[in-house]
């Protein structure tokens, strides 16, 4: 019985070692598979938590924000998404943005759009990877102006420098010098680059260039070619700090139909509370406004339409609102 007893005790060993291996191993891969689960919900979490951030910036007409991770992130922002770790989140706002982005820290800011009446926050995305190169000559000098130091300006938390294009042909070297630390340079010129692209070109290996052109003093409205050839339309200084941001024409284009969308939603409540205030007052004539209000609607539903005729319609419907008054009361 005892040499029983020892010669099952080997085997006793084998078979305990053989369960303990297995436990081991099945430790391991729940590890893994927790550690992996875990990181997929970060990024779920973090995607979130950014759309939370949104939601609060809503309610400013301008604001700006540095969030930071504590850890490396890596976003996708495309047709209203933001993906991380294969987590995506769909945003319910217009968001502007590269591609890709990634770092510690994400720089927010949101800017209001007025058509002449506000149609909705438009959001901007940045890591500090790209900084922005704006060029002006002596007739674009205070649109630039206007661009960077104004409550209209693009964000002050995304790097951004202006010049004219006397100092960047003068001082490509120096420039070249002051972007080094940055990915990506983009410029923006208000003016013709045509005497400086050589230099440009050999200066600079990461860069594109954006066109802005409008026949507004202003530039209130334009539009901006991009440095494959493609051409958008902008109406506002918020629309066009978001051409300036867009990896593309695409992109860009993307937001435009959204911001049509909303911009026909809030024209037709508008037009809907003329004829409501209209039947109301009888001895008011309201029939200005309530005409403008709905070819100003139809504009926004038409496509490829210039930005010479958005700026006509929301200047004729601005007028026809500023003509009521008093015991007229004016629709927005």
């Amino acid at each position: 019985m005892n040499k029983k007893a020892q010669m099952s005790s080997p085997f006793s060993y084998i078979f305990a070692l053989i369960i303990g291996v297995l436990v081991f191993m099945f430790l391991i891969g729940f590890a893994y598979k927790f550690i992996a689960l875990s990181g997929a919900l970060s990024a779920a979490e973090t995607v979130t938590a950014l759309n939370d951030e949104f939601a609060a910036f809503s309610v400013s007409e301008s604001a700006e924000k540095i969030i930071n991770y504590g850890s490396s992130f890596d976003f996708t922002v495309f047709e209203g998404k933001i993906t991380s770790e294969g987590q995506s989140q769909v945003i319910g706002e217009i968001i502007y943005a590269p591609y890709e982005i990634q770092g510690k820290d994400l720089y927010v800011a949101t800017r209001s759009l007025e058509m002449p009446y506000r149609v909705g926050n438009l959001f901007y995305l940045s890591d500090g990877s790209v900084i922005y190169i704006l060029v002006y000559d002596s007739n674009t000098e205070e649109v630039v102006e206007e661009l960077t130091d104004s409550y209209s300006a693009i964000p002050s938390n995304f790097p951004r420098e202006a010049f004219s294009i006397t100092q960047v042909a003068s001082n490509i070297e120096e420039l070249s010098q002051l972007t080094a630390s940055y990915d990506q340079v983009r410029f923006v010129f208000f003016t013709s680059y045509d005497n400086v692209i050589d230099d440009i070109q050999s200066n600079f290996v990461n860069y594109d260039i954006l066109k802005v052109e409008s026949s507004d003093d202003e530039y209130n409205f334009g539009q901006v070619e991009y440095s494959d050839g493609e051409e958008v339309v902008y109406l506002g200084y918020p629309m066009l700090i978001g051409a300036i941001v867009s990896f593309n024409a695409y992109s860009y284009n993307y937001n435009f139909d959204l911001v049509m969308g909303k911009l026909s939603s809030v024209t037709n409540v508008y037009y809907d509370k003329s004829k409501f205030i209209s039947a109301r007052k009888p001895e008011c004539d309201y029939n200005s406004i309530k005409t403008t209000l709905s070819n100003y609607k139809s504009l926004a539903n038409q496509e490829e339409v210039s930005y010479n005729s958005y700026s006509t319609k929301i200047e004729q419907v601005e007028s026809a609102n500023d003509g009521l008054g008093g015991d007229c009361p004016e629709i927005f």
